[in-house]
């Protein structure tokens, strides 16, 4: 498979496939894939249904999480199988990071500004999809979840490739000071990822401060993602920019 409607293709080859869909004012909820966040669910399984097509891949293999905005990691297994698929109750709840060393067993979150991010070692091999907007980045959900899979032998830093979905971009994120301290508590150098205004507020580069957890851990690998949600509106769901939004799907599977 080389083209998918739709999606930014991140990585296909013969061990592992991982995407982004996008926005499509063409198509139900504009392509929403995200049952937690629309305005009728039918529509969005509508656009479920035909990525299952394209990936030949059924929704009884797919595994999805609610997310929370937490730092919790869940492992996939068979068991695990056809969770959130068709029913967002059915969800593996409060997480915001899965991983899967199964075959044939899609894993994905949903975002609008968040950062999706899908970490893939075709050698173990092994998949993980990470949601972290700023509360997620906060709690250093990538390098927790980075790490983990590193100390327990599921990735290998030098192997790893880190795939990242649209997301708000630095000169679109503004917060406020309170954020600003809670990404002052972790443990990196995140001065030049913050860019302070005299409105006792500030825009942060979520994207740099995940990319600088990745290469703390020995990942180099890394593609950032050009897109501004909040910029692009024909292309990306943005929750700042249109409320309410549909979201975009950071999905993966190994083969």
């Amino acid at each position: 498979m080389s083209t998918l409607t739709n999606s930014l293709i991140h990585l296909d080859n013969n061990i592992v496939f991982a995407a982004t869909t996008m926005k499509n004012v063409d198509l139900p909820e504009k392509n929403n894939m995200a049952l937690h966040v629309c305005v009728n669910p039918e529509e969005v399984l509508k656009n479920r249904y035909r990525l299952e097509k394209e990936l030949e891949l059924p929704l009884s293999n797919w595994v999805l999480p609610w997310q929370k905005h937490t730092a919790n990691l869940v492992r996939v297994t068979k068991e695990d199988l056809g969770k959130g698929a068709l029913d967002a109750n059915t969800s593996i709840m409060n997480t915001d990071a899965v991983f899967t060393t199964e075959k044939n067993t899609l894993i994905g979150v949903f975002t609008a500004d968040c950062i999706g991010l899908v970490l893939v070692d075709e050698s173990t091999p092994c998949v993980c999809t990470i949601h972290s907007g700023w509360k997620g980045t906060a709690q250093a959900i990538t390098y927790k979840s980075a790490k983990y899979l590193i100390d327990q032998g599921f990735m290998k830093p030098e192997n790893v490739k880190a795939y990242f979905s649209p997301s708000i971009q630095y000169d679109s994120l503004e917060v406020g000071m309170e954020v600003v301290d809670l990404m002052k508590e972790l443990p990196f150098d995140l001065e030049s990822y913050i860019r302070y205004m005299p409105n006792e507020k500030a825009y942060i580069d979520n994207q740099g401060i995940n990319i600088e957890m990745l290469r703390s851990l020995g990942i180099t690998q890394i593609y950032p993602s050009s897109y501004d949600t909040k910029k692009e509106r024909d292309n990306c769901f943005s929750y700042r920019a249109e409320r309410p939004t549909g979201e975009h799907f950071t999905f993966a599977y190994l083969k």
